[in-house]
């Protein structure tokens, strides 16, 4: 007997178009890659989330906040910054997670299912999604640090976004909706001018003088 019947191999090609003409076993493993790289994708999402909580918060505890609000740098390019900064260890752990998958994953399953999950939809959401999807996170937190003193509620804020986001993830690896590399460039774009509101309101609520003279 197979890995799975007949029957459930026709319903995995059903919801998941990528698995027809393999084997039942390679099926089966196409099935677990899908959940496996969802998982991965959503470490740029936590990960980034602690440290802008923090961000702002922890200068302002340690009181190096106020030197930098002394400067000539503008709001925008203080947000962006330290949005990167909070991104950036986020999506390299998330790179470097599949990169390791996909060499274990050469070691021990089939060449067809190392191909597809090096297959274009998977490469545009680790590739640009993951990004995309961490500044959200990101921003969220961003905007309530700089109005909370409270760094846990600056985290609970930025981690509403995650659960859309877990949720469109955990739906592609379930086959509920199928994401192709235009789904995934579309949905790339909507997060790309989500981060540009985001980075907009940031800037709006982000009041030099109150925090300075607030938390004082």
């Amino acid at each position: 007997m197979g890995v799975l019947s007949q029957a459930d191999l026709r319903s995995l090609e059903q919801t998941l178009p990528r698995a027809a003409g393999l084997s039942p076993a390679e099926s089966f493993q196409v099935l677990l890659v899908d959940q496996i790289l969802v998982l991965y994708m959503l470490a740029p999402l936590f990960i980034p989330l602690t440290i802008a909580s923090y961000s702002i918060i922890g200068e302002k505890t340690v009181r190096t906040l106020e030197p930098i609000l002394a400067t000539p740098i503008r709001t925008w390019e203080l947000l962006v910054a330290k949005a990167v900064a909070a991104v950036i260890p986020g999506v390299l752990v998330s790179w470097a997670s599949y990169a390791a998958f996909l060499v274990l994953a050469s070691l021990t399953t089939s060449g067809v299912v190392v191909r597809l999950a090096l297959s274009p939809v998977w490469l545009v959401a680790f590739g640009i999604l993951s990004p995309l999807f961490a500044l959200l996170a990101v921003g969220m937190a961003v905007i309530a640090s700089s109005r909370t003193n409270d760094p846990r509620a600056a985290q609970q804020l930025g981690a509403v976004v995650i659960l859309p986001v877990s949720a469109l993830l955990s739906a592609q690896a379930f086959g509920f909706i199928r994401l192709d590399v235009s789904h995934a460039l579309l949905i790339a774009g909507l997060a790309a001018l989500a981060d540009a509101g985001l980075l907009w309101v940031a800037v709006r609520l982000f009041n030099r003088e109150t925090i300075l003279t607030r938390w004082r």
